[in-house]
């Protein structure tokens, strides 16, 4: 991902990650292009781990830009992710 992950472009998101889902139980977020995140991309990570959880899956955030790991720092989530730098 690159940019801006907020409502505007949500929806893509949350298609890919669907996608993905139904032909693997890891899924992989690359987030390092990532320069504002809010709750609704916050959202879209949970419901995804929740998936991929129910699968026996993970969801793995790489290289999470500054901005993703405030935003799940702040909102306590952050222990809920690996991460891989």
């Amino acid at each position: 991902m690159r940019g801006e992950a907020d409502l505007g472009g949500i929806e893509l998101l949350q298609s890919a990650a669907d996608r993905a889902l139904e032909h693997h139980s890891h899924v992989a977020f690359d987030l390092a292009g990532v320069t504002f995140a809010d709750s609704t991309f916050l959202s879209i990570l949970l419901q995804t781990r929740l998936n991929a959880l129910e699968r026996g899956g993970t969801v793995l955030l790489l290289a999470p830009s500054a901005s993703v790991r405030h935003l799940l720092s702040i909102t306590g989530a952050l222990d809920l992710f690996p991460a891989a730098e």
